[in-house]
């Protein structure tokens, strides 16, 4: 899961970045973030028209324009980056960017958006990468005894690199070798 600050750092970074994934924590963090900013400068706002109307001249509220407003600000500047967070949702849940679209169909766009940000990630990689919340695998491989004794014995050997080749070390790196030849390498040829 990622935290708020991952999140809006992660939703800063990519504010052009229309490709790849983001998770629903990573969303509904930044969500978050911007929703009370998007609240600051309505409060800001609502105060500035509110310290007009008290004032000696009320209808100086006529005279406004829309760029005196910080609210209209706060939406230039916050467009792009949400748009493009969304749409990284959307390619995390699976489906396509251009869904973000269906925000402009009143009521049910709004409601079925809504619904796609709450799904959980999509667990199979696709054109947009693969999950960004699937566990590393950190098992690995099992280590089966065999592989254990034939690891410890090429530690044992860099203790013995002082010692001469005797012949019959020799010939029994040759036969280890020719059975791992026939073991591994024949074994896994195609036939012709």
């Amino acid at each position: 899961m990622t935290g708020p600050l991952t999140a809006i750092n992660l939703a800063l970074v990519n504010i052009f970045n229309f490709k790849g994934r983001a998770t629903r924590s990573e969303y509904w963090w930044a969500t978050l973030f911007l929703t009370i900013g998007g609240m600051v400068a309505s409060v800001m706002d609502f105060m500035m028209v509110s310290s007009i109307a008290n004032g000696a001249n009320p209808t100086a509220i006529y005279a406004l324009s829309p760029f005196d407003f910080s609210t209209t600000y706060y939406i230039l500047v916050t467009f792009i980056p949400f748009t493009s967070l969304s749409v990284r949702r959307l390619h995390d849940v699976g489906i396509s960017g251009f869904w973000w679209l269906l925000q402009f169909v009143p009521f049910v766009g709004a409601l079925v958006l809504l619904v796609f940000y709450c799904m959980p990630s999509s667990d199979r990689a696709t054109v947009h990468g693969a999950p960004k919340s699937a566990p590393a695998n950190t098992k690995g491989k099992p280590v089966t005894v065999d592989a254990h004794k034939r690891a410890m014995q090429g530690y044992a050997t860099l203790f013995d690199k002082d010692k001469p080749v005797t012949p019959d070390m020799q010939a029994a790196r040759k036969a280890e070798i020719a059975d791992y030849y026939r073991s591994r390498v024949l074994k896994s040829a195609p036939a012709a």
